[in-house]
């Protein structure tokens, strides 16, 4: 498969080296992580007061967390009725905002700077925190910039289509795609042109 799902730790030494150069490089970063970066602060803000919220109504109505718990025990397996019940689902909530709270702040951190797309010099790379999507020039079949209009999207930017020979593709959203997709064409063209040729 031209498009190669894999990890950080599966490129070999001197990719992952030119892939780490790449990310610190505006010219072959297309970065999509401002997004994500901006997720990762107002979601936790927003889930802040529905926690405060549910532990109010906690001890505003007495829920006991032991109480509720030994009622599902009692209960289970005959009928799940109760995780219907208000009282479990308030407990549920306030137990589960606050992981969820960790989670994506610990996301937000731990990818920081590592969403988007790489030009390297083996492949362009669509990068997701640790998680990555190769697409190697030999395999890259062409590529084509359109631009995204109403009222197909609702956000009007250029889109850059990296097509593989089988099909598949990455595809690149923004402004100023015209430079990157000369970069890409110059590494494409490289590595077509014959050993020795001008």
């Amino acid at each position: 498969m031209p498009i190669a799902h894999l990890k950080m730790q599966q490129l070999t030494d001197v990719e992952r080296a030119d892939l780490e150069a790449a990310l610190r490089d505006p010219a072959r970063f297309h970065s999509d992580g401002k997004e994500v970066g901006l997720a990762a602060i107002i979601l936790p803000v927003l889930l802040i007061p529905l926690e405060i919220v549910l532990l109010h109504e906690m001890r505003s109505s007495s829920i006991r967390p032991l109480a509720v718990f030994a009622h599902f025990f009692d209960w289970f397996p005959r009928s799940l009725s109760i995780l219907w019940d208000g009282d479990f689902l308030v407990l549920a909530g306030a137990v589960a905002i606050p992981i969820a709270i960790v989670a994506i702040v610990a996301y937000g951190i731990r990818t920081r700077g590592r969403h988007g797309h790489a030009i390297t010099s083996f492949g362009v790379v669509r990068i997701r925190g640790d998680t990555l999507r190769v697409l190697r020039y030999a395999d890259m079949a062409e590529t084509q910039i359109e631009e995204r209009n109403f009222p197909r999207y609702q956000i009007v930017t250029d889109e850059l289509e990296l097509r593989a020979k089988d099909g598949g593709s990455l595809v690149m959203y923004g402004f100023g795609l015209e430079q990157r997709k000369a970069l890409i064409d110059a590494q494409v063209s490289a590595r077509a042109r014959p050993f020795g040729g001008a």
